[in-house]
């Protein structure tokens, strides 16, 4: 999901595009938070990696933070709400859950967690998405015949082996999920 700026600019030197687009900034912003931090996404720092003046910035916001609130909306949309009304297509399952999330680029994951450490607002905001991801989690549970109980308690121990492995899977290579998510679906 990491977002790349040089696609944006691309597609601007290719004629696809006359002007930024308002998810052009969203994206370059998460793309500027994954790699350098939210304190990095700043608007004169976007309009220099875009190679656009700061006035098209204004054209789609009022102010810096209603760029980070849409961008947190964004990333919630994309990495949350779309991902959990998937799986609540009856074919749906644990598997292909853990299949998507264990396998995407996770950068701007990292850095939105990263980013709750510093903001109380996010770190809310972030509880509340992680336990709708929870609950996503413990109906796969369900699915597979858990109990309610049993289903909740599986499902925060995959959401806490996911946060490991995401915080740690570069930096350790004896983190191999592939054991780790055949315990995971073990019922």
């Amino acid at each position: 999901m990491l977002y790349s700026v040089e696609n944006i600019r691309q597609r601007m030197l290719e004629g696809e595009m006359m002007q930024l687009t308002r998810e052009d900034w969203i994206k370059a912003g998460l793309h500027q938070l994954a790699v350098e931090g939210i304190h990095k996404v700043r608007i004169e720092t976007l309009a220099r990696i875009l190679n656009i003046s700061k006035g098209s910035f204004y054209h789609h916001f009022r102010d810096h933070q209603e760029l980070l609130d849409a961008m947190f909306n964004y990333w919630e949309m994309v990495a949350t709400k779309r991902i959990i009304h998937s799986m609540e297509q009856e074919d749906s399952s644990l598997e292909e859950l853990f299949t998507i999330s264990f396998s995407s680029d996770k950068k701007i994951e990292i850095g939105i967690y990263t980013w709750a450490k510093y903001n109380q607002v996010v770190a809310k905001r972030l509880v509340d998405i992680e336990e709708q991801r929870i609950r996503c989690i413990a109906h796969l549970y369900q699915k597979k015949g858990s109990d309610e109980l049993e289903a909740i308690e599986r499902a925060r121990l995959a959401y806490l082996t996911y946060i490991g492995w995401m915080t740690r899977f570069t930096e350790n290579p004896n983190f191999t999920i592939g054991k780790m998510l055949e315990l995971l679906l073990k019922i």
